[in-house]
């Protein structure tokens, strides 16, 4: 299990311990330092000089600081939900030991953001390609290891007409969506910048056909008003799903703290959120996820890549679940998982001995990365 600790409001789970579990059998060293435990090394908080700060982390009361008119009615609605993670966040710190007391040097996460640049150099995009792993324990073929009982489409989203309208009973999926930053990174590292697609084509996926019916759909989305809305007004009817619910994922660091500052909307924060609907069934019995819950976890400084959430979600399922991630970027065993990126994450050398030590990580200058 990842779940760290729970409470009725939510999460904290380990991404790093998620992995470590399922991929420790390869070393019969198990204490090794892992090239992927870097991704993990998040000792303080990013911090971007043009941002607009909240105040008081640790109080009830957020003070936002902005050079940008006010939008009073988000800015309400969102320093309610900043004031709600908060206090979260204070209950994990009191009733746990999961975060670091030891103060970390001040160098940005160098490690992790070096590590990150090691990993998109040594990764090649794979061609199209379909695979699976039926047996119940690890594969290792061609420098690329796969989980158990997992399948895999490495393939364009256009193309799910491959799955011959199987049905999942679960579909989870973290789509590119548009994003001013990503373009501006993409031009800088190529392989950084995922190729975004427009709302109108995520609205024309045909969820709707492999979703079985009682099917939970559970979509990370970022926190624009104007996908929000897209999602649950547009998409979700176009699949024959409702509305349920929405959660957040707050990333903080091994010290408990934000990676950033709570800001005002439009800004960046803290948190994203992941919004389940579900296909419409009146004589449902499986119960729905409850609205406003919290799952906290330290972030890889890989960008988009994501915490998996099988543990959480398990609830929520039938006992025995098919699922489906769509523009996965990792396997997950009993998963069947589909996008360009699907192994993205299976390249066998980030489950060896680290090519890092802390003496490089460092050494290294920030303008090199």
């Amino acid at each position: 299990m990842s779940i760290l600790y729970k409470n009725d409001e939510g999460w904290f789970i380990s991404h790093e311990q998620f992995i470590t579990k399922l991929y420790n059998t390869i070393s019969e060293q198990n204490n090794l330092d892992l090239f992927y435990k870097h991704f993990f090394h998040i000792n303080q908080p990013f911090n971007r000089d043009n941002q607009n700060i909240c105040n008081d982390d640790e109080s009830n009361n957020c003070l936002l600081i902005s050079k940008k008119r006010k939008r009073k009615k988000t800015f309400i609605e969102e320093d309610e939900l900043h004031c709600k993670i908060r206090l979260f966040i204070s209950k994990v710190k009191n009733e746990t030991k999961i975060f670091s007391q030891i103060s970390n040097k001040n160098d940005n996460n160098l490690c992790a953001r070096l590590a990150s640049n090691k990993f998109y150099n040594k990764t090649i995009k794979k061609k199209i390609c379909f695979g699976e792993n039926k047996n119940s324990t690890l594969y290792i073929s061609n420098q690329y290891i796969f989980p158990p009982l997992c399948k895999f489409y490495c393939d364009d989203i256009d193309n799910l007409n491959k799955l011959n309208n199987e049905k999942y009973d679960l579909i989870l999926m973290d789509p590119p969506w548009t994003n001013k930053y990503i373009k501006r990174k993409k031009k800088k590292i190529y392989d950084e910048g995922y190729s975004m697609i427009l709302d109108t084509d995520l609205e024309k996926l045909p969820i709707g056909q492999i979703l079985a019916p009682d099917g939970l759909i559970s979509v990370w989305c970022t926190n624009s008003q104007n996908h929000i809305n897209s999602l649950i007004n547009n998409f979700f009817p176009a699949w024959d799903v409702s509305y349920v619910a929405t959660w957040y994922w707050i990333k903080v660091t091994v010290n408990g703290e934000y990676v950033c500052k709570f800001t005002q909307p439009p800004g960046k924060q803290p948190y994203e959120r992941i919004i389940f609907g579900r296909k419409r069934n009146i004589n449902s019995v499986i119960k729905n996820p409850e609205d406003n819950k919290f799952i906290v976890s330290i972030p890889s400084s890989v960008h988009s890549h994501k915490p998996p959430l099988t543990d959480v979600l398990s609830s929520f399922l039938p006992e025995t679940p098919n699922c489906l991630e769509l523009f996965a970027r990792y396997l997950l065993p009993n998963w069947t998982s589909f996008g360009l990126e699907t192994l993205k994450f299976q390249h066998l050398f980030l489950y060896q001995q680290s090519i890092l030590t802390d003496v490089q990580c460092l050494q290294i200058k920030e303008n090199l990365l």
